[in-house]
């Protein structure tokens, strides 16, 4: 029974090994040196603290995994998770950077990173961050609906409508997208087709009715 029995416990270890391997990212074989104990501590102690939703412990040693680590969007993902349960915007906009700038697709840090330059009052960032999003994610509709709604909102509606267009093109059964355009053209007193587009809204998603109710009425469709 020793051998059995030596074989699983062998296998344990080199299961937990592994493991801690992938958690730190899948340091690269010239970096191994630099992995200190130290640093495999920080691992240990980051995805553990994380993992059970103590995010005030996990902040330090994710912190100094970002810093011994810089190349590693996995640690950069995780402060950017953290700073946000903490609700600490800003940070958590700088770690999403991280990841936008780390992460072979960067694509990975949207919509976040731009939501976090909203939560800290930035027009401008928040803006800059959704075109970048769009940028390196280009058939994205949900990316592509959020840049229309910004420019929108900023009232740039040639590149409002140019945005939201392009969204209908790659998933026209979206209803928001039609949602959306349908206000386009409601403020561009093109009322037909507003109408239009607030009726497929309603055929693609009845179970909102109450989300587009008073846009059917400014539009004259009224009640079915």
């Amino acid at each position: 029974m020793g051998g059995p029995l030596l074989r699983l416990a062998a296998a344990v270890v080199l299961l937990a090994a592994y493991h801690r391997w992938l958690l730190a990212g899948a340091v690269p074989a010239h970096a191994a040196a630099a992995v200190s104990p130290a640093i495999l501590q920080d691992i240990d102690a980051s995805q553990s603290a994380f993992s059970a939703g103590r995010y005030r412990d996990a902040l330090p040693p994710t912190e100094r995994l970002t810093a011994a680590l810089p190349s590693q969007a996995i640690y950069f993902d995780r402060l950017a998770r953290i700073r946000h349960e903490l609700g600490d915007a800003s940070e958590e906009a700088r770690a999403w950077e991280g990841v936008f700038r780390t992460s072979p697709t960067p694509a990975d840090a949207c919509p976040m990173l731009a939501q976090a330059y909203d939560a800290t009052r930035d027009p401008a960032r928040t803006l800059d961050a959704y075109e970048r999003c769009v940028q390196v994610d280009p058939d994205n509709p949900d990316a592509l609906l959020y840049l229309g709604r910004v420019y929108n909102a900023a009232e740039r509606a040639a590149d409002a409508r140019r945005m939201l267009e392009r969204a209908l093109t790659v998933a026209p059964l979206y209803p928001d997208i039609h949602l959306l355009l349908g206000i386009r053209e409601f403020a561009d007193g093109h009322i037909a087709e507003a109408r239009s587009r607030f009726e497929r809204f309603l055929e693609l998603s009845p179970g909102r009715r109450d989300e587009v109710a008073v846009w059917l009425e400014r539009t004259g469709a009224g009640q079915p």
